[in-house]
């Protein structure tokens, strides 16, 4: 790819901003000449404002238990599970973003990969025979397509990842949200009557049922952390057994895997014996195999 202007390339990735614009992607030969112009589109994604304008209905609802529980006599141990529960809040939209993210990178793996299957297939495979080109079909087969297979699974399971989070991040947002929602005028109308005993005792005893329903969203976020942190292990000890079916040791620094090719097959002077042209007679009489690697 070149860039006219002058500029580096610049790539975006999973969690930055897309640029604004239009931009371009310039398809050259070997010889760097621009055969191809392709205009790219970003998508926006603009935060729908629900997790913003849910605090923003949360806060008064917080101040108005608070202010029931420092009078209840339990205000330490119920502003602890207030803060606790109200903490682990967090943006869904946050979530849906890396969902959509990876669902997009999942398919443009998958169209790069068919794209890579069909030239070699339709391009080589008819033309050209040899040495050369039999290594490259097996580097093709059992290398390249096998990467972007993984790299595909991988992609779609981190978006199915992401889905879920986001849907337990929002679930867990509006459970919060109804709790206090529904507790704070029962606590707003009995605060009111807690200087007499009877009054206090059913204040004590609403903010008890508080507690007990505030420690249960903890232990819920708690469940749904440990859960996604299980998925999310699965998930890079699969990214290790990759790198080590492509690396050497597992280890990206060392390089890829050798070939094993002879150094006779880059000497000009020697193309002719590695690359031999495909007579009509020998050209293959059916279409490229599954794109799945046997």
């Amino acid at each position: 790819m070149t860039v006219p202007s002058g500029e580096p390339p610049k790539l975006i990735l999973p969690g930055h901003t897309a640029p604004t614009g239009d931009r371009q992607l310039h398809v050259t030969n070997a010889h760097g000449t621009v055969q191809r112009t392709i205009t790219v589109s970003p998508t926006p994604r603009t935060d729908p404002g629900f997790y913003r304008r849910l605090i923003q209905g949360l806060d008064p609802l917080r101040q108005s238990n608070r202010a029931a529980m420092a009078v209840s006599g339990l205000g330490t141990a119920a502003l602890a599970l207030d803060v606790a529960a109200t903490l682990n809040m967090g943006n869904p939209f946050l979530f849906y973003l890396r969902r959509e993210l990876w669902k997009e990178m999942s398919g443009t793996l998958e169209g790069s990969r068919s794209d890579l299957w069909r030239s070699f297939f339709d391009d080589i495979t008819p033309n050209w025979k040899g040495l050369a080109q039999q290594t490259l079909q097996q580097y093709v087969r059992f290398n390249i397509n096998g990467l972007y297979g993984q790299l595909g699974k991988i992609s779609g399971a981190m978006s199915s990842t992401m889905h879920s989070q986001y849907k337990e991040v929002m679930e867990y947002d509006l459970s919060v949200f109804g709790l206090y929602a529904a507790s704070a005028p029962i606590l707003r109308t009995i605060a009111t009557m807690s200087t007499h005993p009877v009054g206090r005792a059913a204040l004590m005893t609403q903010v008890g049922l508080f507690m007990s329903a505030a420690g249960n969203l903890v232990k819920q976020f708690a469940d749904v952390f440990n859960k996604h942190e299980s998925e999310l292990n699965k998930l890079e000890l699969k990214l290790n057994d990759l790198r080590g079916a492509f690396y050497r040791s597992g280890d990206p620094a060392r390089g890829a895997r050798d070939l094993h090719l002879t150094d006779a097959i880059a000497d000009p002077r020697l193309v002719d014996e590695y690359w031999v042209p495909m007579n009509e007679s020998d050209a293959p009489k059916s279409g490229p195999p599954s794109k799945k690697a046997s």
